[in-house]
């Protein structure tokens, strides 16, 4: 299930926000990929969920929400596995959003329990809280095949140039 099953609106939220102060062509991921994240200054590791992504910055959903100013390092693993594209980043603003149901801090439901649900014919149930959209800013612009390799493994829709 993507993101946008879970929430249509985010792709219209996501637009809108900050829409005159973009300067590149953002790519809104529809299927969302994890990426992994580190906040200054404890350096602990986090993983987000990819919301969208343009040459200066990048936009993910996270458990909790983050001040602006806050620098942080992420990582996404390519789809070959054998290399990551990181970057440092600042905090641009926080807010509120629906938790997706396949948030990568949500418990993982049981293999068993998931393939008797299915059979059964239940809905899985929805994420209860709420996570935060996190929208950042790069210290060094990403390079278009960086922006390729990003948006590989989920499906992308250019959204605009402000």
């Amino acid at each position: 299930m993507s993101l946008l099953d879970h929430d249509p609106s985010l792709i219209e939220s996501a637009s809108l926000a900050s829409a005159e102060l973009r300067r590149d062509a953002r790519y809104v991921c529809i299927d969302a990929g994890v990426l992994r994240l580190a906040v200054r200054p404890e350096f602990r590791g986090r993983r987000g969920v990819m919301v969208d992504v343009s040459a200066r910055g990048i936009g993910f959903l996270l458990e909790h929400a983050l001040e602006a100013g806050t620098v942080l390092v992420f990582e996404v693993r390519t789809p070959s596995g054998m290399e990551t594209i990181g970057r440092i980043a600042r905090v641009r603003h926080s807010r509120p959003n629906p938790v997706p149901p396949d948030a990568p801090w949500l418990p993982r439901t049981p293999a068993l329990s998931e393939f008797f649900r299915r059979i059964f014919g239940q809905q899985a149930s929805t994420p209860v809280g709420q996570a935060w959209l996190v929208g950042c800013e790069f210290d060094q612009p990403l390079h278009e095949d960086e922006i390729k390799q990003l948006l590989d493994p989920c499906q992308a829709q250019r959204v605009g140039v402000a």
